[in-house]
């Protein structure tokens, strides 16, 4: 059973979002906005009492967390709360919009609600279940400025995770034919014989999920689902739709206990170490900052995937870069969100001079950018030096050979982009600055802090967590 009684928790942390995307639809003036804002501060709150109590354990027959649970449920609910109070500005600026503000509302609530069921649930078929949620909930959001590549992108979105998931749903059959059970913790404590439907369902489950996190080729949903979506939705798909997914594939990653066959270890190199080269050189080929910074959403993927593969102290880094990814991320969409509502184009080739028309989101978008890339002491650069070291502490060179040059390709593209765009003079000379376009920026500037706050400290209580969670799946902290 749970110890420190965290119930009351779990129960605020399905209770509060639910309640929201309800209240939401209530039509009276600012109920929806502040019903979203007031679920997501109680769902954060919830997943702050769970780190600080270290929650470890199962209660009732389908509900539990442990390390790695808590630490992506803070991460969640802390994506989902900025992103909330960021949509109202957002929304104000979106002309003739597909959804009302009460729709929006709801369905970013119910968005949220459905990662954190998934994150909750101890058994894999109901995990499966949230995960299949996650693409209802979130479609329609895509559409909302009605673009019609926005429309494109949701219905290439719906079809591509669906089909995918379908390969997860044949895994966890398999795994239930072979083993009679889907219950996680169950699986993990006692790990079934290596049998071949159980390394064909581990194999499966890569790709069934690894289509919702990214990995390449099962990719071609995400550059246009990230990029047509508004700012704040954009935001929660690369910080943490793509963590939840990949956090599905591990629990089915965990039943092979350790060591790790060399065949599947073998198989998430291949597919992990190809994303992230694949994510890094298709994003210099971007006219879009959005889609730019989508493909760097996959390259990142890609990078943690090859960290949970090698195992040991990169899976620890693994874990600090998908944190710290998914808060500076984000801060990067909310900077998008600001300069596409002052400029009113995404394409990189016509927004120029940031610096002077818009300071300070010019000046967040610059740390968000250095700190997605990797860039020294933001969190994603100690994720991604363990990564290295654990490649280097195996002999395995080429891996952590092709392993930088991913990091070092993505760096190149995304921040010579970014710092073009912010300090290119413009073809018409220089721009006068704009205070409202600047609001919002505050947000990203909280969301970058908190990246680089896990790079240069230890973190109370998420650090312990991290130690915790890699130590599930036999991986080691320095």
């Amino acid at each position: 059973m749970i110890t420190s009684a965290p119930q009351l928790a779990l129960l605020l942390l399905l209770a509060a979002p639910s309640a929201a995307s309800l209240l939401a639809l209530v039509p009276y003036g600012a109920v929806s906005r502040v019903a979203a804002r007031a679920g997501s501060l109680v769902a954060v709150g919830a997943s702050v009492s769970l780190l600080v109590t270290s929650a470890s354990g199962t209660w009732g027959p389908y509900l539990g967390v442990d390390a790695l649970a808590d630490v992506l449920l803070f991460t969640v609910t802390s994506i989902y709360a900025t992103s909330v109070w960021y949509s109202d500005r957002y929304l104000r600026a979106v002309h003739r919009p597909y959804l009302t503000p009460q729709v929006y509302y709801a369905l970013l609530s119910a968005f949220a609600f459905t990662m954190i069921a998934a994150l909750l649930v101890t058994d894999l078929g109901l995990m499966w279940i949230g995960i299949e949620a996650t693409t209802v909930s979130s479609a329609l959001l895509i559409v909302l400025e009605r673009r019609p590549t926005s429309v494109e992108a949701a219905w290439r979105y719906t079809l591509i995770a669906s089909a995918g998931l379908t390969i997860a749903l044949f895994a966890l059959l398999l795994l239930y034919t072979d083993t009679g059970t889907l219950d996680a913790n169950r699986l993990a404590a006692a790990p079934p014989a290596l049998t071949l439907p159980v390394l064909m369902a581990v194999a499966l489950a890569l790709v069934g999920y690894g289509t919702k996190v990214g990995i390449f080729p099962m990719h071609t949903w995400l550059p246009d689902a990230h990029s047509e979506s508004p700012s704040p939705i954009s935001a929660m798909f690369s910080g943490v739709l793509l963590p939840t997914a990949l956090y599905a594939f591990l629990r089915v990653y965990r039943v092979l206990g350790t060591p790790v066959p060399a065949t599947i270890q073998d198989l998430l190199l291949a597919f992990g170490l190809t994303t992230a080269l694949a994510g890094a050189f298709l994003l210099q080929r971007q006219r879009s900052y959005k889609r730019m910074f989508a493909y760097s959403s996959m390259e990142v993927m890609g990078l943690a995937l090859t960290g949970v593969a090698i195992g040991g102290i990169a899976l620890y880094g693994a874990l600090i870069l998908l944190v710290a990814h998914a808060f500076a991320k984000s801060a990067v969409f909310y900077c998008s969100g600001n300069v596409l509502r002052e400029t009113g184009t995404n394409r990189i080739d016509e927004v120029r001079d940031l610096r002077r028309q818009m300071p300070a989101t010019g000046a967040a978008w610059v740390l968000a950018a250095l700190a997605v890339t990797g860039a020294p002491p933001f969190g994603t650069f100690l994720g991604e030096l363990l990564i290295v070291a654990g490649a280097l502490a195996i002999g395995a060179y080429w891996i952590a050979a092709l392993f930088v040059l991913a990091i070092l390709v993505a760096f190149v593209g995304v921040n010579g982009q970014v710092g073009r765009m912010v300090f290119g003079e413009p073809a018409g000379g220089a721009t006068e600055p704009s205070r409202r376009a600047d609001a919002g920026a505050g947000i990203a500037y909280l969301n970058v802090a908190f990246a680089l706050a896990l790079g240069v400290a230890s973190l109370p209580y998420l650090s312990a967590a991290l130690r915790g969670a890699a130590a599930l799946f036999g991986g080691g902290a320095p």
